[in-house]
């Protein structure tokens, strides 16, 4: 037996963290992250151990930033590692400081691992838009075993698209085009088999792409896998859109009015979580010269972490 008055436990101060349904205007839709707004006093390591526990595909940590150029600095993390960039974590933290009061403009500059992020938010009666600004993104063409990587998503080569070749974005995401919508809801992936083939290609995830999409106001309906870093499949994964948009415009698939073409994306219905997206490019000369991407967030919950 114990007596609770003769043990002395010191805990730590509880740490506000909140949950964001991002790419959606209503709970348990899009996709999950979690918002830790005051991560200053955090190690990488109680960061880690956090993104780990709360287990969804992003979770945000909101810190001073030490540039001057930066409004705050956000880290960034999935359950197994930290990375450069996650859009939907981007969001999540830009909405938690939004309904936090805890920010002063409708502008904010973040300091991450991929260098610094514009962030802008356009407010509507039925809610705000976050627009993320990345820089712009160039993709290269993809000269790893592609056969491998059918093999392991499961796919023939028939399924392919011929509609955009295979190419690498910024961020390490292999962009794939597919026939159709009914190739792009087959797969069952090798998880095993595509996380040893993200390592060996040095790849964050693979992305497949279909045209064919589920409303007729969309332009791109897309999955996404990234298994090495503990994300079998994503949800919706914002990121890979301002790379995407870039791609379908070197592919002829978008026309500008103007200098201007904007279109509507969608991720993340075959897994019961409907996200969509809005992708904006700037275009001159049948070039992009800026791209953003937009969405809606949802609080769905605000709690209390305990590290002891």
């Amino acid at each position: 037996m114990v007596n609770s008055r003769d043990s002395t436990v010191e805990m730590s101060a509880p740490i506000p963290v909140i949950k964001v349904d991002v790419f959606t205007d209503r709970p348990f839709a899009g996709n999950p992250a979690v918002a830790v707004l005051d991560a200053d006093g955090l190690s990488e390591a109680q960061m880690r151990g956090i993104a780990a526990e709360m287990n969804v595909a992003g979770t945000a940590f909101v810190m001073a930033s030490t540039r001057g150029d930066a409004d705050l600095r956000l880290r960034m993390f999935t359950p197994r590692r930290e990375v450069t960039y996650s859009g939907h974590t981007s969001i999540a933290g830009t909405y938690a400081l939004l309904e936090a009061g805890r920010l002063t403009s409708d502008r904010v500059t973040f300091d991450r691992l991929a260098g610094l992020l514009q962030v802008e938010l356009e407010r509507h009666e039925d809610g705000v838009i976050i627009w993320l600004e990345p820089p712009l993104p160039s993709c290269k063409p993809f000269d790893g075993p592609l056969p491998d990587v059918l093999a392991a998503l499961r796919l023939p080569a028939a399924a392919l698209g011929n509609w955009a070749r295979p190419v690498v974005t910024p961020e390490a995401d292999l962009l794939l085009s597919v026939r159709d919508l009914a190739v792009l809801r087959a797969p069952q992936p090798d998880l095993n088999g595509l996380a040893a083939l993200g390592g060996a290609c040095q790849l964050r995830g693979f992305c497949l792409v279909s045209r064919q999409t589920v409303e007729a106001a969309s332009s791109v309906h897309s999955r996404f896998f990234a298994p090495h870093y503990g994300i079998p499949e994503d949800i919706v994964t914002g990121s890979v859109h301002s790379s995407l948009g870039v791609w379908l415009l070197e592919a002829g698939h978008l026309v500008a009015t103007a200098d201007r073409v904007i279109f509507t994306a969608e991720h993340g219905d075959g897994l019961g979580r409907p996200g969509r997206l809005i992708v904006e490019l700037t275009v001159a000369g049948g070039r992009a010269t800026r791209v953003r991407v937009g969405a809606r967030a949802v609080t769905v919950l605000r709690g209390s972490l305990h590290l002891g």
